[in-house]
């Protein structure tokens, strides 16, 4: 048996890519999760070989990636009346959002997900990424 069971089922849902661990557990208390048949309830636990099931797949939320060069000119979070926001800039569903900021003057990659996790990953303090920035003035 591997030493990751048993293992709590919103972190399996997220380990498997479904949602995250605070989506889980909203899917969970919706009764859309069944562990070997039976609705799962917050907290259970999954263990190597059970049978996890999500009742109408399509309340499971599909994470999407986007890389975009963002030009200057574009605002990345908060515009101001007026502003081009990168959302008017490509066509995105309602819940992308850039990972990060690029300032209204800058241009480069920046990163679109509706997945909170790589978000967190990449922004959060306690993964310390190197941050390489090339400058042109």
């Amino acid at each position: 048996m591997s030493d990751d069971y048993p293992m709590r089922i919103n972190k399996y849902l997220a380990h498997e890519g479904i949602s995250t661990r605070r989506g889980a557990d909203e899917l969970i208390a919706r009764k859309k999760v069944l562990i070997n048949g039976r609705v799962a309830v917050i907290g259970e636990k999954v263990n190597e070989g059970d049978t996890v099931e999500l009742r109408g797949k399509s309340s499971a939320k599909k994470f999407v990636y986007y890389a975009y060069h963002k030009p200057v000119g574009v605002i990345t979070h908060s515009p101001q009346l007026g502003e081009k926001d990168i959302k008017q800039s490509v066509a995105l569903p309602k819940d992308v959002f850039p990972v990060g900021r690029l300032d209204k003057d800058s241009s480069g990659l920046i990163i679109l997900t509706n997945d909170g996790r790589v978000t967190d990953r990449l922004l959060a303090p306690g993964y310390d990424h190197d941050k390489e920035y090339r400058v042109r003035t």
